[in-house]
């Protein structure tokens, strides 16, 4: 069985609440630079940009690595019990908590990270020594990230195995 993986939780954030607040203390709106993109962003997107114009009202747009940290999301894990093992030591330091389901030898999790915990985990999931299967779940986890407007992975040169899956290897910039 192929792992599957479905996200199922994201930050929820009071932007008015917040842009308010800071506007207040500050004297500048943190979604200046949000609200004014040509491109869509998501939440998580806005939230971490919002903070990166907390310490600097000209700041881009973007996840800034050092803000990952500030967003987290959990994601329901579905994986063949030997792969399940090796999925969980490459989300090391994330939490989780596991049930075994109604099919013999699968197990579910529910694993809840920081962006830059998953940013990292895709990574080692997708890198060319991983186990295929293993490595489709971490192909999955990218391509639910991804859809979500969540593309942490710039850094990162993206290439494909013999077996058709996604490899990620870091590019520094």
């Amino acid at each position: 069985m192929n792992p599957e993986c479905l996200l199922i939780s994201a930050p929820s954030v009071n932007f008015d609440a917040l842009t308010s607040a800071c506007e207040t203390v500050l004297g500048y709106p943190l979604s200046r630079a949000a609200s004014t993109s040509q491109r869509e962003l998501s939440g998580a997107e806005t939230f971490l940009s919002c903070l990166a114009a907390l310490r600097d009202p000209k700041a881009p747009v973007g996840f800034a690595a050092n803000l990952l940290a500030h967003a987290a999301f959990s994601v329901l894990i579905v994986a063949d019990e030997r792969d399940f093992i090796l999925i969980l030591e490459l989300c090391s330091g994330m939490a989780f908590v596991s049930a075994e389901t109604l099919v013999r030898g699968v197990t579910a999790a529910v694993v809840s990270g920081t962006l830059a915990q998953w940013r990292d985990a895709v990574a080692a999931g997708c890198m060319r020594d991983a186990k295929p299967t293993v490595r489709i779940g971490f192909n999955r986890l990218y391509d639910i990230f991804c859809g979500a407007n969540l593309d942490v992975w710039g850094n990162y040169h993206r290439d494909e195995a013999r077996d058709g899956t996604l490899l990620l290897e870091y590019k520094p910039r």
